[in-house]
C-alpha cells in the first residue's frame, strides 16, 4: 500500500512538469526589441520596435516596424498598444529603452526605472540610452545601417564599444539602479544621435559620448573625444585610439592603439583638507608611423611615450573640470570610493560632498607602455 502511494504521489508531481504554465507560441506573441520614450505634457507617447515575424527570412533576415501608443503612465501606453495588434507586447527579449533628453532633464529617471523593475517580462540587463534627437522615437524610426532593428543595433555598438572606440559607456538597468542607491556616485548613459550620409538625406544612428546625470536628472553631455579620457580614469578599457601630433618626431600624425587600461585611485586627508590622486596606466601598440619627410626611420619609442601620457594627463584633466563646475557631477565616483575605504571619512564629508567636489583637488598621472611597434628591423 505504500508503495502504491508513493508511486501515486510521484506520477502527481510529474504531472506539472510536463509543460509551461504560461507557454504562448509565437503566433501569439509580439516581441519587442526596443522601446522610445517621449513626453508630451501629461501624455507618455511610446514606440515599440516589434520583429514582423510574418514575412520569410532565410534571404534578407528578420525586419522590424514601429508601433506607436499613448498613456497616461508607461503601462497604460502599453496596454493601449494592444488595441492595434492582434497579441500582446512581449517584452522577454527587448533590449533597449531609448529615453528622450527632455523628460531626462525634467522628469529624471525614477518614473522609468520603477516602471521596468516592476514589469516581470523586462530584464534587469536592458540598456538604458538618451537620444539627442528632438524626440527618442526618432531613432528608431532611421534606417539607415541596420541590421533588421535599429535597437539590437544600439544594443551592439554600446556593449562592443569598450573593446573597440571607446567613446561610450553600456550601463544597463541594474546598474543604473545600484548607481543611484548608493552614495558619492554620479550615472552616466549612452548617447545616440541621426547624422546623414554624406551628401544625401539618409542618417544612421551613430554613438554621440556619455549623458551626465547628477542624481537622476541629465545635466549635460560629454563628447566621444572627453568620454574616452574619462572612461581612461574610470574603468578598465580594451579598445580605443591615442591620435598624436609630434611634430619633430614626423610631419603626421601617429596613432597607438589601446591594448588594456588600469587605474588607481588614492586620497589624503589632512587638517580638514581633501586630495585626490588618480594613476593612469595604458598599454599600446603603435598603430601608426607614417615617418615620410623624418629624418627617423624607427619610432622614438621615449618620446613617443611622453608625448601620449601629457595627452591622456591634459584630456582627463579637461573632462574632470567640467564635471567639477559645469556639472556639479562625480562621474568617476570618486565620492563612493571614499564611502567604500573609509566609512567614517565619509561620515564628515558625506553632507558637503557636492560643494567640496566642485573644488577638489584632483592629482593625474598617466604611465604609457608601448607594447610593439609592428615593425621588422633588417640588418
Amino acid at each position: 500500500m505504500k508503495k502504491f502511494i508513493s508511486v501515486l504521489l510521484s506520477i502527481c508531481l510529474l504531472i506539472p512538469m510536463t509543460g509551461c504554465w504560461n507557454y504562448r507560441g509565437l503566433n501569439e506573441m509580439t516581441i519587442v526589441a526596443g522601446i522610445a520614450v517621449d513626453k508630451s505634457e501629461n501624455q507618455y507617447n511610446v514606440a515599440f520596435e516589434i520583429m514582423d515575424l510574418q514575412k520569410p527570412t532565410k534571404i534578407q533576415g528578420p525586419t522590424a516596424t514601429v508601433v506607436f501608443s499613448q498613456g497616461a503612465t508607461l503601462l497604460d501606453a502599453v496596454r493601449n498598444a494592444k488595441k492595434q495588434l492582434s497579441s500582446k507586447l512581449y517584452f522577454g527579449n527587448t533590449q533597449v529603452i531609448i529615453i528622450s533628453q527632455s523628460i531626462a532633464r525634467e522628469d529624471g529617471l525614477h518614473a522609468i526605472i520603477d516602471f521596468l523593475l516592476r514589469d516581470a517580462e523586462m530584464r534587469e540587463n536592458i540598456d538604458l540610452v538618451i537620444s539627442q534627437e528632438p524626440m527618442a522615437q526618432d531613432l528608431i524610426l532611421l534606417t539607415g545601417k541596420t541590421s533588421g532593428a535599429v535597437s539590437y543595433d544600439i544594443v551592439r555598438i554600446v556593449r562592443e564599444d569598450n573593446r573597440i572606440v571607446s567613446s561610450t559607456i553600456s550601463t544597463p538597468l541594474y546598474l543604473v539602479y545600484n548607481k543611484l542607491e548608493e552614495p558619492g556616485f554620479s550615472i552616466g548613459l549612452p548617447v545616440f544621435f541621426s547624422p546623414s550620409e554624406p551628401n544625401t538625406d539618409i542618417h544612421h544612428v551613430e554613438a554621440n559620448g556619455i549623458a551626465v546625470f547628477r542624481q537622476d536628472k541629465l545635466v549635460g553631455f560629454l563628447s566621444p573625444h572627453e568620454s574616452k579620457y574619462l572612461l581612461m580614469a574610470d574603468r578598465p578599457l580594451q579598445g580605443g585610439v591615442l591620435a598624436l601630433y609630434i611634430p619633430k618626431v614626423t610631419p603626421h600624425n601617429i596613432s597607438l592603439e589601446i591594448s588594456d587600461t588600469s587605474v588607481s585611485r588614492s586620497y589624503q586627508y589632512e587638517n580638514g583638507s581633501l586630495s585626490m590622486k588618480l594613476d593612469i596606466t595604458v598599454n599600446a601598440y603603435l598603430a601608426e608611423y607614417p615617418h615620410k619627410g623624418s629624418n627617423l626611420d624607427f619610432p622614438p619609442i621615449a618620446e613617443i611615450s611622453e608625448s601620449a601620457e601629457n595627452l591622456v594627463v591634459e584630456n582627463v584633466k579637461t573632462g574632470l573640470k567640467r564635471s567639477q563646475t559645469e556639472f556639479n557631477a562625480d562621474v568617476l565616483g570618486l565620492g563612493n570610493y571614499i564611502y567604500r575605504t573609509n566609512l567614517p571619512l565619509w561620515k564628515t564629508l558625506e553632507n558637503n560632498w557636492d560643494e567640496i567636489y566642485q573644488t577638489l583637488p584632483i592629482e593625474v598621472n598617466a604611465n604609457v607602455h608601448i607594447l610593439n611597434t609592428a615593425m621588422i628591423r633588417q640588418n
